[in-house]
C-alpha cells in the first residue's frame, strides 16, 4: 500500500510576509521576483473546507517554477482558512509537499493508515484537476496535497449551486 507515485508536484510555505519570502527566495535563486497575486475564488477554482463551500479570495500566493519542482509561497489573510490554520498551529514554514495521485483511493487508503482519517479537510476543484489537503503532521511533520487529474465539472457546477442557494438564504 502505498500513494503509487514518486512524482512530487509542488512543496508550499506559509508565512506572514510574502513580499519578504519571495524577495529571499529570488535573491537565493538569482531570478526576478516572482509576481503575487491573490488565490483564485470560485469562478475559477471552487473548494471546500471540512465539507463546506468556502472563499478565500485575500489569501496571497507566489509561485516560483524549478527545473523540476514548483515552490509555492502563501500567505494567509486574518480570516480563516486552511493557511491560517496552519500558520496558528506549526507557524511560517514548510506547509505541505504536493504529489499527483494516479489512483486516489488508494492513496487515501494509505494516508487512513498512516494517520487514522483518510478525509481531506479542504478540497479545491479546477476543471481538470482536483487538489486536496490532508492533515498528516503527526505521522510526516508536514501536510499532504494529493492533485487528481480528472474532470471536475459537475463536482465544479455542483458546489457553486451550494454556494448561490447559501448566498441567497442570507439575502432572505
Amino acid at each position: 500500500m502505498s500513494i503509487r507515485t514518486k512524482k512530487a508536484v509542488h512543496i508550499s510555505f506559509v508565512a506572514r510576509d510574502i513580499e519578504k519570502l519571495t524577495a529571499n527566495w529570488a535573491e537565493l535563486l538569482g531570478i526576478e521576483k516572482p509576481a503575487i497575486w491573490k488565490i483564485p475564488g470560485p469562478e475559477v477554482a471552487p473548494v471546500l473546507t471540512d465539507g463546506k463551500p468556502e472563499q478565500y479570495e485575500n489569501c496571497l500566493i507566489s509561485v516560483i517554477q524549478l527545473d523540476n519542482l514548483v515552490l509555492e509561497l502563501c500567505q494567509p489573510d486574518d480570516g480563516p482558512s486552511p493557511w491560517r490554520t496552519f500558520l496558528e498551529k506549526h507557524g511560517e514554514g514548510f506547509c505541505h509537499i504536493a504529489f499527483l495521485a494516479p489512483d486516489e483511493a488508494e492513496a487515501e487508503k494509505t494516508i487512513q493508515k498512516l494517520t487514522g482519517s483518510g478525509t481531506p479537510y479542504h478540497i479545491g476543484f479546477y476543471p481538470e484537476q482536483s487538489y486536496a489537503f490532508y492533515d498528516t503532521w503527526e505521522a510526516l511533520r508536514s501536510e499532504i496535497n494529493l492533485k487528481v487529474d480528472r474532470d471536475n465539472s459537475a463536482r465544479i457546477a455542483e458546489i457553486r449551486s451550494r454556494m448561490d442557494n447559501s448566498e441567497q438564504e442570507q439575502q432572505l
